[in-house]
């Protein structure tokens, strides 16, 4: 199964310098606690290379990374290679006394907050086998109490990781929900311009179908803005009907709609354009013009195209579609 690392695409940048700093401190941190009153250890131990290259790893990932397109086993190589840190820091700084255990909080947070909820809770239990550690190597591990210790933070990390895997599973789901909602026309459900814009804006080879609805403020006079909304979610509905699967209807704004088509050739575009007239005669009183064009052209000139070709079948007399010249 493929690890996705970072869910929030967006996020990326800012986990990729957070661990870089993660590491820089870490550093720093479990270099200088040996010198502090109470704290077990030397400086200079056997560990010491893997301190050093935990720095040098974390200005690598400040200064050198592309987080934003870094595979998603990247991102989980830094929580998992500092939670192993943080263990062996324990060991030598004290072990079952040692309060650089506390840096696997750490990681706990990182995972939950930043992974999706299936790549995070394998961390809660990594750092608590990391926590329990001392166990086979300390004998004073139960005179230090730590396994009252472990009895207090195993629920602490738990409900730690809980409220953060659930909060950004709703964090996240609110931000699609409302990026949706900036992709789609309150009236008629269909996207709105900038979704179109955005998906024209990719490479390839596109067909475009623009239309207008004839006569529109005729409706909008003899039944009042409640008929010419209701006219406008008609052709809405007509060309839900009228395209493919694939294909993007969207309302470009007022009496304006469009159809975008990916990998389109001028005989699909044709039979489309036929289609949707067909649909919207059909369907109710509303008629529109329409003009298409297709190309690789990007999204302003495609348009440019499509509306001149509407604007000629306007003055032909309109409910009718023609090709850009």
């Amino acid at each position: 199964m493929r690890l996705i690392g970072v869910e929030v695409v967006d996020e990326r940048p800012l986990a990729g310098r957070l661990v870089g700093w993660m590491f820089v401190m870490g550093s720093i941190v479990t270099t200088l606690l040996p010198l502090l009153p109470g704290v077990d250890g030397a400086v200079v131990t056997p560990t010491l290379p893997l301190g050093v290259a935990a720095g040098i790893w974390g200005v690598a990932c400040l200064r050198r990374v592309d987080w934003m397109h870094a595979p998603g086993w990247l991102g989980h190589l830094g929580p998992a290679a500092g939670a192993l840190c943080a263990a062996i820091a324990t060991h030598d700084t004290g072990g079952a006394s040692s309060p650089a255990r506390f840096l696997l909080m750490l990681v706990v947070v990182y995972a939950a907050y930043f992974f999706p909820a299936r790549e995070a809770w394998p961390y809660l239990g990594l750092v608590l086998v990391l926590h329990a550690l001392p166990f086979a190597y300390d004998p004073r591990a139960v005179s230090e109490g730590l396994l009252g210790e472990l009895l207090i933070v195993g629920p602490c990390y738990w409900l730690l990781a809980f409220l953060l895997i659930n909060g950004k599973r709703g964090m996240v789901a609110l931000r699609a929900h409302a990026d949706d909602l900036a992709r789609r026309d309150p009236l008629t459900g269909l996207a709105n311009r900038r979704a179109l814009l955005e998906c024209a804006a990719r490479p390839g080879r596109f067909g475009l179908l623009l239309l207008d609805v004839d006569d529109f403020k005729r409706f909008n006079t003899e039944h009042g803005h409640p008929g010419g909304d209701r006219a406008l979610v008609g052709v809405a509905d007509s060309l839900r009907r009228a395209v493919r699967a694939g294909d993007l209807p969207a309302r470009l704004g007022g009496d304006e709609f469009a159809v975008l088509v990916a990998g389109a050739t001028p005989a699909g575009m044709a039979a489309l354009a036929e289609r949707v007239m067909e649909t919207v005669r059909a369907d109710g009183p509303a008629r529109v013009s329409a003009g298409w064009a297709v190309g690789e052209c990007g999204a302003d000139a495609l348009l440019l195209a499509a509306d001149r070709a509407l604007a000629h079948a306007k003055r032909a007399g309109k409910d009718r579609a023609l090709a850009a010249a």
